[in-house]
C-alpha cells in the first residue's frame, strides 16, 4: 500500500510538472504572437513574464443620457428606459436618438433634421439627440418640446375604472407606449401636416 501511494503521488506529481510546463509554454506562444502583432517588445522579468498592456489610447466611456425632468415631459415607466418613450428594456445611449413623450393632447417636435421622409433607419430618429459626451440636444432648438395637436378629440371614459390610450412613437420605434390615463375625460392629440414627414401619431 505503501508503494502503491508513492507511484500515485509520483505520477500526479509528474502530470503536474508536465502540465505546468506547457501551460508556460503556451502563455510564451501567446505572448510572443500578441506582441509580435503589435510590433512592441516584451520584457521578461526572472520571477515571470509582464504582458504588455499598452496597447494604446483607451476609447473613454460615455455616460447614459438623462430624461430632463424639467422640460414638462411625461416620463415614460420601464426598467431601462430611464423616462425616455422607448421600451421597457431599451435605453438611451450616447450617438443615438432619444424619443420623449409629451403631456396628453400634445405633439413631441423634435427629430433628426435629416429624416425628412418616411424610411427607414431615419424614421427611427425621433426626439433628442444624445451626444457622445452624453449630453442632451435638441435637433431643432428654435422649437418647442411639444405643440398642441390640430383639431384635439375628446375622449370620455365610461368604464369602471381607468382605461389607459397609447400614442404611436413617431419617428421612433412605432411601439404604442406614450399613454394617456383617462379616468373621466381627456384630450387626444391629433397631428396637423406639420408633423413629422406629414405622417400621424
Amino acid at each position: 500500500m505503501k508503494i502503491s501511494s508513492i507511484l500515485v503521488t509520483a505520477v500526479a506529481t509528474s502530470v503536474s510538472e508536465v502540465v505546468a510546463k506547457h501551460g508556460a509554454t503556451h502563455l510564451r506562444a501567446l505572448e510572443h504572437r500578441h506582441l509580435h502583432h503589435k510590433g512592441r517588445a516584451m520584457s521578461a522579468p526572472e520571477n515571470g513574464y509582464k504582458l504588455d498592456m499598452d496597447q494604446g489610447p483607451v476609447k473613454k466611456r460615455a455616460g447614459q443620457c438623462q430624461f430632463p425632468e424639467d422640460a414638462g415631459l411625461v416620463s415614460v415607466a420601464g426598467s431601462s428606459n430611464g423616462g425616455w418613450a422607448m421600451s421597457p428594456d431599451e435605453c438611451c445611449e450616447p450617438g443615438g436618438y432619444c424619443p420623449y413623450a409629451c403631456p396628453p393632447g400634445q405633439l413631441s417636435m423634435q427629430w433628426d433634421p435629416k429624416a425628412t421622409s418616411y424610411a427607414y433607419p431615419q424614421s427611427m430618429h425621433g426626439g433628442l439627440f444624445c451626444d457622445d459626451n452624453g449630453v442632451i440636444n435638441k435637433p431643432f432648438p428654435n422649437r418647442p418640446y411639444c405643440i398642441d395637436g390640430t383639431g384635439n378629440v375628446g375622449c370620455r371614459n365610461k368604464a369602471s375604472s381607468y382605461v389607459a390610450i397609447c400614442q404611436t412613437v413617431l419617428p421612433g420605434n412605432e411601439a404604442m407606449l406614450i399613454p394617456t390615463m383617462v379616468e373621466n375625460s381627456a384630450m387626444l392629440a391629433i397631428p396637423g401636416p406639420e408633423y413629422w414627414a406629414g405622417t400621424a401619431a
